[in-house]
């Protein structure tokens, strides 16, 4: 028991040595054939799995990041993309987003336009869209569409593909994310400045509006103050020659009723009082005249007398 007690230790080390480097040869052997089955899990992960630009349904130009089956899903896509009109559209295919933007078709380019990327389902929409304008403003400024509209092969326009690719790298970085968001922070601010900017065009319109009304108001308070001027003028009048004719209707009727008490047209009644009235007058004053007379003659004896006595 002490020799196997002693010899044990020893054989336990050597086995974990020999197996700790079995497994290191191991790893090492399978490391290629791990790359070349599970791609996905050799390379970084990348939230795009594939775009490509499309005239009608054939791929122009096309990359893929990681080794999958995207281009059969993007293949399967395309013919249900109607070329008729211009469309901003989304599809999901199990944990996949297949986001597209299209050109309308026309006389030049028959079959329209498709700039096609596909993503995993946990990217935000706004990434994979803003991406989809890049190559499609890239893909304007690098080819005519007289050339787009003469590709007909597949993979004919394939020198874009390396473009396609910086792109997507450019797009799939954190500080793009960072930055589209603030880009549509900005067309947001854009949108509401233009927002008021209208609002204020339409506010000054309506002033002009109010100024026009509010200068048609004076004009039209102005002539009718004056012309109810003139008119509480003529009412003014009309009162006045209303009361100068009543007032002679009352003479007229007070002469009438004196008239016809004493005896129109000739007044004989009360002008025979007067003439009464003033003959009486007369025959006092002469009454008095004559009493004035015998009161001096009677003074002017009784002198004499006294005189003579004297």
């Amino acid at each position: 028991m002490s020799s196997s007690h002693l010899c044990s230790p020893t054989l336990t080390a050597a086995h974990v040595i020999y197996i700790y480097l079995r497994i290191i040869t191991l790893v090492t052997a399978l490391a290629p054939l791990h790359s070349l089955l599970c791609p996905a899990l050799a390379m970084p992960a990348s939230n795009f799995l594939y775009a490509c630009v499309a005239h009608g349904t054939t791929v122009v130009a096309d990359y893929a990041p990681l080794r999958s089956n995207a281009n059969a899903v993007a293949a399967l896509i395309l013919p249900k993309i109607p070329a008729e009109e211009d469309q901003k559209l989304t599809y999901i295919h199990n944990n996949w987003l297949v986001h597209y933007i299209t050109t309308a078709a026309n006389g030049i380019v028959p079959g329209g336009v498709t700039f096609l990327a596909i993503t995993l389902s946990t990217v935000p929409r706004r990434v994979p869209f803003a991406y989809l304008l890049d190559v499609q403003r890239k893909f304007n400024e690098t080819f005519t569409p007289e050339q787009v509209g003469q590709c007909e092969e597949p993979y004919g326009l394939a020198s874009f593909s390396h473009t396609i690719g910086q792109l997507m790298a450019k797009a799939d970085s954190p500080d793009a994310d960072r930055a589209n968001v603030v880009r549509q922070e900005i067309n947001q601010v854009k949108d509401i400045m233009s927002q008021n900017i209208e609002r204020v065009i339409e506010r000054g319109e309506r002033i002009d509006i109010l100024v026009d009304k509010t200068d048609h108001m004076n004009q039209t308070a102005f002539a009718f103050r004056k012309r109810s001027t003139a008119l509480r003028r003529e009412m003014w009048w009309k009162n006045k020659r209303l009361v100068v004719l009543l007032v002679i209707a009352v003479i007229f009727l007070i002469y009438v009723l004196v008239g016809f008490g004493c005896g129109l047209p000739s007044w004989q009644k009360c002008t025979r009082g007067t003439d009464q009235n003033q003959q009486n007058n007369n025959n006092n004053a002469d009454g008095n005249a004559n009493a004035a007379g015998s009161d001096m003659d009677m003074n002017s004896s009784m002198h004499m007398g006294s005189m003579m006595h004297n």
